[in-house]
């Protein structure tokens, strides 16, 4: 039995991947964990495929963050146009027996696109020959052009700034599918990335944002210090948006305003044009793989058979009767095959074959993740101390991402946009707690001191977060710090985790160096998945 993976069954998985975080599907977090040392801090251990160490890692959990849909986006292989280079062309037939002028013997392997300096990315038609490409293309409209090395082109879509920033690397680049009609939600481009306040108005005590424009699902909080508005956080950044107008409305407040950036929608237009005019399943081009003889110029017709409609071409024939070329005079549409075939009505030419080369059937720029052959998920996220979950003072040593873990209760998923495994106690004693010391408690339980806080923002340490060793914790328990002796510890209050560290499928983990998070402190977390 012969079995073939096809390279679109692989991009088709990374879409469904790229689906189930974007639909909110399933629930994905990056978490850190392990705040112990390593035998070696300098040499972290090599992470073991096990379930016992998948379940280690999850009990050394220390905070997790939700990965939303500004946070990940579908990546494919990056060609830079770097002049005086050779660049395959599109060729819908590359196999061994059509191998590319890269050697590549399939569509996904051949360099036949490219990422311009104004981060255009354009596909290669004709290559001229297998010549090198000397001028670099930056027209940004819905036709092909050619230009003056002989190299055809075809405009795709521009990376924007945002994805240049958290996604673009020197091995990948982002690719996106502008939504229009008929087209799955998740593909949608334009989520919300952040909102500026221009104006902070005076006389508030509340306010309402209300985000309008033609996406959905975009909502934001406003933060008031004094009588004004002085930050807006967006709270969900929505999708489909190619633009968007910010209303901050008020019981009492006038004057403020603001204004959103878009994720990825610089110019949201270009590429919106090129999805919509592209025409399904063209003749591109067609090749003479032997010549004949005996044939005569302007004598020789060109028939073209298929399943779509409209293409047309001639036969140009040198002096000694060989067919040279045939230009596509119309590409014609709805083609996924087309042979070709000459006829004459004088001459009696021979022995002369041509390949038909078809575009894809939703047209060159239809889906551009398609079309690329994107099969790699990227996911960046920050972490930042913009709420208590995110510890800070403590070190980690471990990333990983985990997939629908549950509440404490393991009754409901956990769907919170951060949340800690670890036990929340109030004390009168802070001192009595260092962190990474060993608390244990004469209910049987043992902990490990995570994070201190001043919580009441008053200058003193009244909040303790402790990691479960073993179980077994009461606010009336007596407990006992291991590492300094002093026992008989009471605590004034009690918070369960947010989370099951019992719970989730582990899809990723990194072991590292220690990292220690400071209040201002911002770590960005990058994962790529390939299939």
């Amino acid at each position: 039995m012969t079995i073939l993976v096809r390279r679109t069954g692989r991009q088709q998985l990374a879409r469904s991947f790229f689906r189930d975080i974007h639909n909110v599907n399933d629930y994905f977090y990056v978490f850190a964990s392990r705040a112990q040392a390593w035998d070696d801090d300098a040499l972290p251990e090599t992470p073991v495929d096990s379930q016992a160490y998948m379940q280690q890692y999850k009990r050394d959990m220390l905070f997790v963050k939700k990965i939303g849909a500004a946070d990940t986006v579908l990546l494919t292989k990056r060609y830079d146009w770097v002049t005086g280079t050779v660049y395959d062309q599109y060729d819908d037939s590359y196999s061994s027996a059509y191998q590319s002028n890269s050697g590549a013997t399939n569509l996904a392997d051949a360099n036949f696109y490219v990422m311009t300096d104004d981060f255009n990315v354009y596909k290669c038609l004709n290559n001229n020959g297998n010549s090198a490409s000397t001028v670099e293309p930056t027209a940004t409209g819905t036709e092909i052009f050619e230009l003056s090395d002989g190299y055809v082109w075809k405009f795709m879509y521009q990376i924007g700034a945002a994805d240049r920033t958290k996604f673009l690397s020197s091995a990948f680049m982002p690719v996106r599918k502008v939504a229009g009609t008929g087209n799955p939600a998740f593909d949608v481009n334009g989520e919300i990335d952040s909102i500026s306040v221009t104006a902070g108005g005076s006389s508030y005590t509340n306010a309402t944002v209300v985000v309008t424009g033609d996406g959905t699902g975009a909502t934001a909080t406003a933060t008031i210090t004094g009588d004004a508005v002085s930050a807006i956080t967006i709270t969900s950044a929505g999708t489909g948006y190619s633009f968007a107008i910010v209303d901050i409305t008020s019981t009492d407040g006038t004057g403020a305003t603001a204004t959103a950036v878009l994720g990825s929608t610089e110019t949201p237009s270009l590429q919106q044009a090129v999805e919509s005019t592209a025409v399904s399943g063209t003749l591109d081009r067609v090749l003479v793989t032997a010549g004949g003889q005996d044939y005569i110029q302007g004598d020789v017709v060109v028939l073209i058979n298929g399943d779509g409609t409209g293409a047309t071409g001639s036969a140009t024939v040198d002096a000694a009767g060989t067919v040279t070329g045939v230009n596509v005079t119309n590409p014609g549409s709805g083609y996924t095959f087309a042979t070709l075939t000459l006829t004459q009505t004088v001459g009696s030419g021979t022995g002369c074959t041509l390949r038909a080369i078809v575009g894809p059937y939703e047209g060159h720029g239809g889906n551009p993740p398609k079309e690329l052959f994107a099969s790699n998920v990227g996911i960046t996220t920050s972490l930042t101390s913009t709420n208590d979950d995110i510890i800070i003072g403590n070190e980690f040593r471990q990333i990983g991402l985990i997939k629908n873990i549950q509440n404490y209760a393991e009754d409901a998923l956990f769907t919170l946009s951060t949340g800690t495994p670890c036990f929340i106690i109030t004390v009168s004693n802070p001192s009595s707690y260092n962190l990474d010391d060993i608390i244990t408690v004469d209910s049987g339980g043992r902990f490990r001191v995570i994070q201190k806080l001043d919580t009441n923002n008053d200058g003193t340490i009244e909040t303790v977060y402790l990691q479960e060793i073993l179980p077994g914790i009461t606010v009336g328990g007596s407990f006992n710090n291991v590492n300094t002796g002093v026992t008989g510890m009471t605590i004034n209050s009690l918070t369960s985790p947010e989370m099951s560290v019992h719970s989730g499928d582990v899809m990723y983990i990194d072991n590292r160096k220690p990292i220690t998070r400071d209040a201002d402190q911002v770590e960005t977390v990058k994962v790529i998945f390939n299939f």
